[in-house]
């Protein structure tokens, strides 16, 4: 007989075009819920992550089991402490604010908070595609590109929690612009539309994709070059379309790998836990 689990955790993934949000349970997730994010002020903020608690919420009240607590992935640079947002380029109404504290105010319970891409890669590593693995990178791509990784079964920090990020990394040397804004200035910060211009057959679309795969398999090569992580985990909304672009960065990147050994050992994978995957890592910070 399974032993009664007695506390349910919730994890909130808060990205730059939605928020999604589970009711889990340690081993899977009982419920779900999604909202679009609110970017005019952070007051509608607020409000509109109340609103995504409330009918998890109520199916802990319908199950009769406590909430332990909310785990909080949100997608920038936070502060060493993790209850600040330094830097989120594409949800700036967050930035310099005390996130976890204030969610934690208004609904009276502990909240703890980490880099949205640290909390994909803990839920892979632990019950998705990485799980046969010690060494992994996580990568997403979606509203902003963000990273991850997963060494010695825990995220690495660096010395002030902001490690692992690549949006920031050089990749067109002549101007200077790094990985994140040569992202969107590829896909005119709408990836979804671009996406279906290019199965419609559109060859400019189709161009723009083979050369997001440049730029995604260079700095992934860099990366492998960097750290020898065992696997790379790829994630986040615009790996919908990735039939459009992975071939491409694989080959890129394997290219420019160092070490043939490395080229040929390296696993490359889609996230398993899918679009929740993010909001199941933040709900493991309760662990």
């Amino acid at each position: 007989m399974s032993k009664k689990i007695k506390q349910y955790t919730i994890g909130i993934d808060i990205g730059g075009t939605n928020m999604k949000a589970v009711l889990f349970n340690g081993e899977k997730v009982v419920a779900d819920y999604s909202l679009a994010t609110p970017k005019d002020n952070l007051e509608k903020f607020m409000i509109m992550m109340n609103a995504l608690i409330e009918p998890l919420q109520e199916k802990a009240k319908e199950d009769k089991v406590k909430i332990k607590g909310i785990g909080l992935g949100m997608a920038g640079v936070l502060d060493s402490s993790r209850r600040q947002v330094l830097n989120s380029p594409n949800l700036t109404i967050v930035n310099k604010e005390n996130i976890a504290d204030k969610l934690a105010e208004k609904i009276g319970m502990p909240v703890l908070m980490d880099n949205d891409v640290n909390c994909f890669i803990k839920a892979e590593a632990r019950l998705g595609a990485g799980k046969k693995f010690k060494n992994i990178y996580g990568f997403t791509v979606g509203t902003g590109i963000g990273g991850g990784w997963w060494i010695n079964n825990d995220v690495y920090g660096g010395a002030t929690g902001g490690g692992g990020e690549p949006g920031e990394m050089i990749i067109d040397f002549s101007n200077e612009i790094g990985l994140e804004e040569a992202y969107h200035k590829l896909t005119q910060g709408n990836p979804s539309s671009i996406a279906e211009e290019a199965y419609r057959g559109d060859v400019l679309a189709e161009k723009t994709f083979q050369e997001l795969g440049n730029i995604l398999g260079l700095a992934l090569a860099n990366i492998v070059n960097l750290i020898d992580p065992e696997a790379i985990i790829i994630g986040g909304g615009v790996v919908e379309s990735s039939d459009l672009f992975l071939s491409k960065v694989k080959k890129v990147m394997r290219q420019h790998i160092e070490s043939s050994e490395t080229r040929k050992k390296i696993k490359f994978l889609k996230s398993k836990l899918g679009e929740y995957a993010g909001a199941i890592g933040a709900a493991m910070l309760m662990e």
